[in-house]
């Protein structure tokens, strides 16, 4: 049906306005295909008037051409008619350019079946229709990948796609790592880079690996999240969440794509993104992580869901498991957004933690990007303090005050028993972690109040009143709960 449809498509079109004509092949192929009649592609066609107004260039040309021939070669690139998916058995796959622009073609033209667990499907439909929500953002993912096509790369250069395995050893070991961690200061591996959401920019200046703040069904849109933006910023990773895998991906892995590659330069984030119009081709390394969904927890929203067992555990494991494959591929630093503290959740300054002792324990640097105008929401403000504190300030102090805490300090103070048990920790068989207060969790560098209703006593203040140079950090703190009498 492809080949026939194709060969018509190019015997009927004319050079004068074939370019233009290829939205009405998408149409035609998605009924004959999946036998969908009403494929809008009205936005798709729009796009392609205003970068493509002359129809006789051989801009425009190169691009039709470059998008058909290589969606013909489909059988020949792959001949065996199939791509396992990537996982714990199959944990690696390499793919020349020809073959990227063939699967790449398939999308475009909505050949293809979307992979057992994908919901949100595998092809480039969703930014076809009108209207678009975001349509600098959908304009600018468009633009690159038509012009991906007339690109000359070098065939010999392969692009790696990598599933990164990690197995748990359990809740009980995995604490006893990480509280046994104690060569690794945290903060030596953080660099914090204050940017806001007009200026934050990708690619990285100087740091040629990214995290990329995913899904557990990981992919592109037709918005501007981090992950859709960067997906779309590089065409070959527009494969690997779409095609390459059957989400959901395990809690226990990771995702990797790295190679020689095409990324076009974008700055701002969401609404305020903007494709800058160019691009650089070089060797990049992607790692793409999904942070725990606290979004839809059932936990209360007077605790801190972030530092509940399930959560917590969950996800300095599958940070260290990323960070971990890094270090494999002997790489030293990686560039990041707030991982998992926008749409789905988290607490922005725990899952900074949470990534920088990751990083700290698997000997990666951290550079990473925080909105300088996002406040931290808090109780009663800091004696002396002028204005809300921001989550760039509180890091700045932490990293500054904190500078000699080592991987097992903060894991000890996360989950100090006393501390769980003031709180009416509940036993899960594992340790008594749950419902943290964020009083409680702020107790990471001194003491604070623990019992009753949740306390006015700003947080943060426990964090900078932290000395390192007159505790020390091997004994215990002791004090004593006024509430409760309990021992802390």
């Amino acid at each position: 049906i492809m080949v026939a449809s194709i060969h018509s498509f190019r015997t009927k079109t004319t050079s004068a306005n074939s370019l233009l004509q290829l939205s009405h092949l998408i149409e035609d192929l998605s009924y004959s295909i999946h036998m969908d009649g009403h494929l809008n592609t009205q936005y798709l066609s729009r796009f392609m008037q205003e970068k493509y107004p002359d129809q006789h260039s051989s801009t425009a040309l190169s691009v039709l051409n470059g998008i058909l021939d290589a969606a013909l070669l489909l059988p020949t690139l792959f001949p065996t008619h199939m791509i396992p998916y990537l996982d714990a058995r199959h944990p690696e796959l390499q793919l020349s350019m020809t073959q990227i622009k063939c699967l790449l073609a398939h999308q475009i033209l909505n050949t293809l079946k979307q992979p057992k667990g994908n919901t949100w499907g595998c092809t480039f439909v969703c930014w076809y229709s009108e209207p678009q929500p975001l349509e600098s953002a959908v304009s600018g993912y468009l633009s690159f990948l038509f012009d991906y096509f007339s690109m000359p790369l070098d065939d010999t250069t392969r692009m790696t796609y990598q599933y990164y395995t990690n197995p748990s050893k359990g809740p009980e070991e995995e604490l006893t790592v990480w509280m046994g961690s104690t060569s690794h200061l945290v903060f030596d591996h953080l660099v914090i880079e204050p940017t806001s959401t007009r200026t934050v920019s990708f690619p990285h200046h100087s740091v040629p690996c990214t995290l990329v703040a995913s899904n557990q069904s990981p992919g592109f849109g037709a918005s501007c999240t981090q992950e859709e933006l960067v997906t779309g910023a590089c065409p070959p990773l527009l494969l690997l969440g779409a095609l390459l895998i059957s989400p959901p991906v395990s809690s226990q892995a990771a995702l990797l794509a790295h190679g020689h590659v095409p990324i076009s330069h974008w700055r701002g984030q969401g609404r305020e993104a903007r494709s800058l119009g160019t691009f650089t081709i070089s060797a990049h390394t992607f790692l793409f992580l999904d942070a725990s969904e606290l979004d839809i927890s059932s936990q209360s929203s007077t605790t801190l869901t972030d530092l509940h067992p399930k959560y917590l555990l969950r996800d300095l494991h599958k940070a260290y498991t990323g960070f971990l494959a890094l270090a494999h591929l002997k790489i030293e630093k990686i560039s990041s957004p707030l991982w998992g503290a926008g749409t789905f959740g988290g607490d922005p300054i725990v899952k900074s933690l949470i990534l920088t002792m990751a990083a700290a324990r698997a000997g990666i640097v951290l550079h990473l990007s925080v909105d300088e105008d996002r406040a931290y929401e808090v109780g009663e403000r800091m004696e002396g303090s002028e204005g809300p504190l921001t989550v760039v300030s509180i890091l700045q102090h932490l990293k500054q005050k904190c500078r000699l805490m080592t991987v097992a300090d903060v894991m000890r103070r996360l989950c100090s028993e006393d501390i769980m048990n003031c709180c009416d920790g509940l036993d899960h068989g594992i340790i008594p972690l749950t419902n943290f207060q964020r009083d409680n969790f702020l107790k990471l560098c001194s003491i604070g109040p623990c019992c009753g209703e949740e306390s006015s006593l700003l947080p943060v203040k426990i964090l900078y009143d932290y000395n390192p140079i007159s505790i020390n950090l091997a004994a215990p703190i002791s004090s004593t709960c006024t509430d409760c009498g309990s021992s802390i």
